[in-house]
């Protein structure tokens, strides 16, 4: 079974999350509130985000235009994404950036559907080559479904991670992950595989 074929497993619910904030705190209402406006900004002016995603407060999108978040993800605050003028990043459905994530799209940036991006992850498509007088080289990160990026990792251009795959926290990316592995450390080195999700989508 593919990850689109569980259409109802969910990595976050969006409005019980919200109700305990309200409940546990009604001062909430007013950073609601500043959410709903930027929420609102972002898909009818912007037009950069799809039905029923949530965008929080203080979220900086460069470039919206090259910018497409899909239906149901959760944008927290704080998050900065730069697509470039001739760049772009695609979000699909289901998705949670988290706090102080930067996402820079100058090459290019595809994220799947479902998948997490931890806060203060940094993806980044641009490198310069030392040869070529620091010459900017561009390069897509590609994330798959379903993948989970974890608290401070670091993506490097040209970067593909695989479906249902886990970066650990301030992990550095320099090499394709494959498909449900498991990579830790600087440089990311594969220490296993994501059991349970390789038997249940393998």
């Amino acid at each position: 079974m593919s990850a689109d074929d569980n259409a109802e497993a969910k990595h976050i619910d969006k409005m019980s999350r919200i109700k305990g904030l309200i409940f546990s705190n009604p001062v909430e209402w007013i950073h609601l509130f500043k959410v709903a406006i930027n929420t609102f900004w972002c898909r009818y002016v912007l037009r950069c985000v799809g039905a029923g995603s949530i965008v929080g407060g203080k979220v900086n999108m460069i470039n919206p235009s090259n910018i497409r978040i899909g239906r149901d993800c959760l944008i927290l605050d704080q998050v900065y994404m730069r697509a470039g003028s001739d760049g772009y990043i695609h979000v699909g459905r289901d998705c949670a950036i988290n706090s102080y994530a930067k996402i820079f799209g100058h090459g290019g940036v595809v994220i799947g559907n479902n998948a997490q991006v931890g806060p203060g992850a940094l993806i980044t498509t641009t490198s310069h080559d030392i040869r070529k007088a620091m010459k900017a080289e561009f390069k897509t990160v590609t994330i798959g479904d379903w993948a989970w990026v974890g608290a401070n990792a670091t993506v490097l251009p040209g970067i593909t991670i695989g479906r249902f795959a886990v970066v650990g926290a301030g992990s550095i990316v320099t090499k394709d992950v494959p498909d449900f592995a498991i990579v830790v450390g600087n440089p990311g080195k594969i220490i296993g595989e994501n059991e349970v999700a390789k038997a249940q989508h393998g």
